[in-house]
């Protein structure tokens, strides 16, 4: 016998909503007339949204990849300079003070 609490109600109810929508949805994206009216909204609102932010991420997208650089090659030299293998904790400090530096700057 299968006890309901009110837990295992809101689950069913859930998922049976679920899944009318998903029928709803996929019955609606058939239609050429949705079709339509979703890429109009999207044109004209997703697509703006979309290009404006990425014209602001852009300049930070680029100033990361140029901040990961300049440490990777600050992790290189410091490579040369003092081998990991042989003083990890000299490297590891030198490398961590290099990188806080570069951070500050």
């Amino acid at each position: 016998m299968h006890r309901l609490s009110i837990r295992n109600v809101e689950v069913f109810v859930s998922k049976l909503f679920y899944k009318i929508a998903k029928v709803a949805v996929g019955e609606l994206a058939q239609s050429p007339e949705v079709q339509a009216k979703a890429a109009k909204v999207v044109e004209e609102r997703v697509v703006p949204g979309v290009k404006a932010g990425w014209k602001k991420a852009k300049p930070r997208l680029q100033q990361a990849q140029s901040s990961v650089m300049n440490a990777t090659n600050d992790v290189a030299s410091i490579a040369k300079e003092i081998d990991p293998r042989e003083n990890p904790k000299r490297f590891i400090s030198e490398a961590a003070k290099r990188l806080i530096d570069q951070l500050r700057r």
